[in-house]
């Protein structure tokens, strides 16, 4: 499964916003235009739904409902949430909506939930009950086992999504104790150890395939426990001596261990979507020209949904890339709007008559008067 729309209410940058999402979706837009924040949403479903979470503690990790509440917002202050899950057969076969708003303090409480499958209404909330006793709408019917029962596939699904934004200093730190889907990477050689060695060595094999074509010198990547039992990558290089030097993932550049990282969690079976963040940092831009092709090559392998965000014009130009899996954020007075470049019809002129989409695209973003910045003075 995948998401196929996402809508937003008072959330964040967005006051309004609505985009429907392919398989694979590129967001882009100025600086604190609200990128991070529009898949932080997604990422927020997760962490109502998984078993250690839930509503409260998913605001509270982001200082609460006023800290989450667009700047914008009116007389209608909820936060709202919506997502239609599906496949290619039926992109629609679950919807999900929420909102939200304070209780006391910081407080979330519920103002509306609802579950619908291929149309038909699961439940809606607020119910007799609800009203009867408010304390329950402070628990979403996803972190409730004996409430989901009946959309148990909506929630697994929400579960599995997967953030990653690998910081290649905490996968190398061995005195960090690696956390169960820490977004930066510490359970990175703890998920390769946990692989089932079949499905480990498949993957090796393709990474080595890659690899070898972006990284100088590299002959062969493998996978061994240190004799304390802790798990390592380590390469071979040839340089000038007559046998491939190995050297462990504490020795690798970081755009060699954020690649690594990257295209293993796009490889990983698992049905969630992975949701990356300007995967291109610390990578050259011959690698990050031939990013998106090797993402989508190990996602074709597990089947899940990409959604990235970036600022790279090299890696949107990148072949077979559609402008429908492009969205641009703009920033206006009403809240950051989303608007999926397919839907320009300039751009589609200039991509049909040849323009590569990140070419056509990129510029759109450029702040005006930015050549003024090298001028700044901060002097009195």
């Amino acid at each position: 499964m995948r998401f196929s729309r996402l809508k937003l209410g008072n959330w964040r940058n967005f006051k309004n916003a609505e985009v429907v999402l392919a398989e694979r979706a590129f967001f882009i837009g100025p600086n604190a235009s609200g990128k991070s924040n529009l898949i932080d949403s997604l990422r927020f479903l997760h962490d109502i739904a998984s078993e250690t979470g839930g509503l409260a503690a998913a605001v509270r990790s982001r200082n609460g409902v006023s800290s989450l509440r667009c700047l914008q917002a009116t007389r209608n202050s909820d936060i709202t949430i919506e997502i239609d899950v599906g496949d290619d057969d039926n992109q629609s076969a679950w919807t999900y909506r929420l909102a939200f708003n304070a209780r006391k303090g910081e407080q979330p409480l519920i103002k509306s939930e609802q579950v619908m499958k291929d149309g038909k209404s699961q439940f809606s909330r607020p119910t007799k009950q609800d009203l009867a006793d408010e304390t329950l709408l402070t628990q979403t019917y996803l972190q409730q086992i004996q409430q989901n029962k009946d959309f148990r596939p909506l929630v697994d699904f929400l579960r599995s999504i997967r953030y990653l934004h690998l910081v290649p200093h905490i996968v190398r730190n061995k005195a960090l104790a690696s956390t169960e889907g820490d977004p930066y990477g510490s359970d990175f050689l703890l998920r390769v150890k946990r692989t089932p060695k079949k499905i480990r060595d498949s993957i090796l094999k393709r990474l080595n395939e890659g690899l070898k074509l972006a990284v100088p010198q590299f002959d062969g990547l493998s996978y061994e426990d240190d004799p304390e039992g802790r798990p390592h990558l380590v390469a071979q290089y040839h340089h000038w001596r007559p046998h491939p030097a190995g050297q462990s993932e504490a020795h690798f550049s970081d755009g060699t261990l954020r690649l690594l990282g990257l295209l293993w969690a796009a490889a990983e079976r698992e049905t969630g979507p992975l949701l990356l963040e300007e995967p291109e940092l610390s990578l050259h831009d011959a690698i990050v020209e031939q990013l998106v092709p090797m993402l989508t090559r190990m996602q074709k392998r597990s089947k899940r949904q990409l959604l990235v965000t970036t600022h790279s014009e090299v890696l949107l130009n990148a072949p077979g890339l559609g402008l429908h899996e492009v969205h641009r954020l703009n920033s206006t007075k009403g809240g950051t709007v989303v608007e999926t470049t397919a839907n320009d019809s300039d751009l589609r002129a200039l991509v049909e008559s040849g323009l590569e989409v990140g070419s056509a695209v990129m510029p759109r973003l450029r702040p005006t008067n930015i050549e003024q910045l090298s001028l700044f003075d901060v002097a009195d």
